[in-house]
């Protein structure tokens, strides 16, 4: 007769929604594949492209910035800022 044992709550927890790589590219799905601008804090005629790339690996999943080299001159046209406020957006 085996005995019974309690079932550990925290190795088994229930999850209300489980996450996977679909829910990260079909969240913000604006901000991906578009090339923002970001004028630089230190030379205000310098500005950097900016891409959001997803973080699969990061807990928990999320978007982040990648800055590209530093460009001298105005952006062009039609180019948004950047959203601001956070380093990263959380999924």
């Amino acid at each position: 007769m085996k005995p019974e044992y309690e079932k550990n709550k925290l190795a088994y927890q229930e999850f209300q929604s489980p996450r996977n790589i679909f829910d990260i590219r079909n969240q913000h799905r604006e901000l991906m594949g578009q090339k923002f601008y970001q004028i630089s804090e230190n030379d205000p005629e310098t500005y950097f492209e900016v891409t959001f790339r997803p973080n699969m690996l990061a807990s928990p999943p999320r978007l982040d910035k990648r800055h590209s080299q530093p460009i001298k001159g105005k952006p062009p046209e039609g180019m948004k800022p950047a959203p601001s406020g956070m380093p990263y957006l959380k999924l």
